[in-house]
C-alpha cells in the first residue's frame, strides 16, 4: 500500500445532508458529530417556514462527506477487497496483486481529490502566519464560518507571502474591507420618508433624531436654507417614546406628529409632503419572535399611497451572530434596504457584524455612536469598520491605499 495513503488516512462515506439556520451554525453541528472528521462539499440556501408569504426565514442545506480514521480504513479496504475475491471463482496471485494496485490507485486519487479540497488536515500543517491571523480573527469575534473562509483563500498564497506577515495581515484586512457592503447615498425623490425597523432596545427613537438633525447640521455647512422636517412616533408600546422625539424635536424645532394606525400616517404625509424635505418615522421595538406584533407594524407601515420610504434596519453593534441572523430573517418582510448600526462605543469588537452581514449581503447605511443629539451619527465607510478590528496595526496610509474612493 502506497505511504502517502498510510499517513494521510482519509475515506469518504456516501455523501449526506444537514440543514442549520446558517453556516456557522451548519460547522458547530458537524463538530459536534464528527470533530474535525468532516468535508463540507455544497452550500445552498433555502426560504421556510412563514405565513402567506410572511416571516420565511433562510436555512442552510449543507452537503458533506465523513473522513474516516486510518484504522477504519484499513478496515474498509479490507472488506472492499474480501468481497471483490468471493466473486471470482480462481485464486490467482497475479490476479490478486493486480487487484491490489488497482484499488490503490482509485483510493490515492479519492486521498487526492480530499486533499485538495480541504488543502491540508486542520492544525497539521498550518503555516504560522496562518494559525496567528486565526487568532486575531477570534478575538475579534469573527464567527467560525468567515474565518475558515479567510483560511481558505490564504491556503491560496505562496509560502513566501505567507512568511511576509505582515503581508497576510494587509491581505486579510483588505478582505475584510471587500466584503463589507456600503449603502450607495443618493439623492431621493423629495420628500424623503425615512422608516426605522428593529427589536426593542437598539436606540431608534435617538437614531431617528440623529439623522433629523445631520440633516439641518449638513445644510448648514453649506450655507442652505434648513430643511423642511417632519418625525413622527407610531410607537405606543413605550412608555415616554413619544415625549421623547417631541422633546428631541423641540431643542431642533422639528414637528413631532403621533400616528396610531395607517391613516394616521397617510394623512400626515398627504398634508405635508408638497412641503416637506424629510419624513421621519420611528417604530415601536418588537422582539424577533414577535410574529404577531411584527406583523401588525407591517401593516402599518404597507406604503400603499406611495410614500416610497427607505426603510432601515436598525442593530447594535455588540449584538451576538446568532441574534443578528435571527433578527434579519423575521424583519425581512419589511424589505429594509440597509442596516444602521447603533451604540458602536458599547464593543470593542465588531466581528459578528461584518460575519453576519457579510454572509447575508446586506449593506450599512450609518454607523451611530454614544447619545448626543444630533452629532454622533455618520454614514458607513469601510475605514470606519477597519480602524475598529484589533492587532491589524491599522493606519490611514494602509485604508487610504487599499480603499482610495472610501470617506
Amino acid at each position: 500500500m502506497d505511504n502517502n495513503y498510510q499517513q494521510t488516512g482519509i475515506s469518504t462515506e456516501d455523501e449526506r445532508t444537514i440543514t442549520a439556520r446558517s453556516r456557522a451554525e451548519v460547522r458547530e453541528k458537524l463538530f459536534e458529530l464528527y470533530g474535525s472528521n468532516y468535508q463540507i462539499t455544497d452550500y445552498n440556501t433555502r426560504m421556510s417556514g412563514g405565513f402567506l408569504g410572511l416571516f420565511q426565514r433562510s436555512e442552510c442545506v449543507a452537503k458533506y462527506i465523513v473522513r474516516r480514521s486510518p484504522a477504519e480504513q484499513e478496515e474498509t479496504f479490507q472488506q472492499t477487497q474480501s468481497k471483490i475475491l468471493e466473486k471470482v471463482q480462481y485464486d490467482s496471485a497475479k490476479f490478486v496483486k493486480q487487484l491490489n494496485k488497482n484499488i490503490e490507485s482509485q483510493f490515492e486519487m479519492l486521498n487526492n481529490k480530499i486533499a485538495n479540497l480541504s488543502q491540508a488536515s486542520e492544525g497539521a500543517k498550518k503555516h504560522p502566519s496562518i494559525a496567528k491571523i486565526e487568532d486575531v480573527l477570534r478575538d475579534n469575534e469573527f464567527t467560525y464560518s468567515y474565518i475558515n473562509n479567510i483560511t481558505t483563500r490564504l491556503q491560496s498564497l505562496s509560502i513566501a507571502e505567507l512568511d511576509d506577515y505582515d503581508n497576510v495581515r494587509k491581505t486579510v484586512m483588505r478582505w475584510i474591507g471587500e466584503s463589507i457592503k456600503i449603502f450607495p447615498h443618493e439623492p431621493r425623490k423629495l420628500p424623503h420618508v425615512v422608516v426605522l425597523v428593529g427589536p426593542t432596545g437598539v436606540g431608534k427613537t435617538t437614531t431617528i433624531a440623529k439623522l433629523a438633525g445631520s440633516m439641518v447640521k449638513e445644510a448648514q455647512s453649506k450655507h442652505l436654507p434648513n430643511p423642511k422636517i417632519r418625525m413622527v412616533t407610531i410607537d405606543n408600546t413605550r412608555v415616554g417614546a413619544a415625549e421623547q422625539l417631541r422633546r428631541f424635536g423641540e431643542i431642533m424645532y422639528i414637528d413631532v406628529d403621533r400616528a396610531d394606525n395607517a391613516d394616521d400616517i397617510k394623512k400626515i404625509y398627504d398634508m405635508y409632503k408638497d412641503s416637506l424635505d424629510a419624513l421621519f418615522i420611528d417604530t415601536p421595538g418588537f422582539s424577533p419572535n414577535d410574529y404577531e406584533n411584527i406583523g401588525k407594524m407591517r401593516s402599518l407601515l404597507k406604503n400603499d399611497f406611495e410614500m416610497n420610504a427607505d426603510v432601515y434596519l436598525t442593530v447594535t453593534a455588540s449584538i451576538k451572530a446568532k441574534d443578528l441572523v435571527s433578527i434579519i430573517s423575521h424583519y425581512e418582510t419589511f424589505e429594509f434596504g440597509s442596516v444602521i448600526i447603533t451604540k458602536w462605543d458599547e464593543t470593542s469588537a465588531i466581528g459578528n457584524v461584518v460575519s453576519v452581514l457579510s454572509e447575508r449581503g446586506k449593506e450599512v447605511s450609518y454607523i451611530a455612536d454614544g447619545q448626543k443629539v444630533p452629532s454622533m451619527i455618520e454614514k458607513a465607510t469601510v475605514g470606519r469598520f477597519l480602524k475598529n478590528l484589533s492587532d491589524f496595526n491599522i493606519d490611514h496610509k494602509d485604508i487610504d491605499e487599499l480603499f482610495p474612493g472610501d470617506n
